[in-house]
């Protein structure tokens, strides 16, 4: 779609964002531990992913890889205490211009309207939103990705 809007040799030359739940990650953040004996974390890079065809040559920028590894996750999934991960499925695509254009621009990962049950890394905590509950009622599964970005 973008490149039969600009041009395939213009694309990267233009000023575009593709944004939105894309349902796939590169990274996920492993969760391992309970409560009571506290919480590991790991960044597990997995093998293939649908976001590798939009990023691959450079195409566009995946912004939210500005923050860091284990500060990126939009999403917590979990199968029970067998199964559970943080991962971003929440994208912000840059073309080449625009992300050049606003080099230093950071995405906010908005996550207040996480449920209670989300397991946050240390030092991300947030502040609810009022009457989030354990599972329900939530904002949503997903959290909002958002930037401020010079279009000029």
């Amino acid at each position: 779609i973008i490149e039969e809007r600009f041009g395939k040799d213009h694309a990267a030359d233009k000023r575009w964002a593709i944004c939105g739940d894309m349902n796939d990650y590169r990274q996920r953040v492993r969760i391992e531990g309970d409560s009571f004996d506290g919480y590991r974390f790991e960044v597990v890079d997995e093998a293939q992913s649908s976001i590798n065809v939009l990023t691959a040559g450079g195409f566009c920028e995946n912004v939210v890889e500005r923050r860091p590894e284990m500060d990126r996750w939009s999403f917590y999934h979990t199968r029970g205490p067998e199964e559970r991960h943080l991962c971003q499925l929440d994208y912000i695509l840059l073309s080449k211009a625009l992300a050049a254009k606003n080099a230093t621009a950071v995405p906010d990962i908005i996550r207040n309207g996480q449920p209670w049950r989300t397991i946050f890394p240390a030092g991300q905590e947030v502040e609810r939103f009022p009457r989030a509950g354990w599972d329900r009622p939530k904002a949503s599964d997903h959290c909002p990705v958002a930037i401020t970005l010079d279009m000029a």
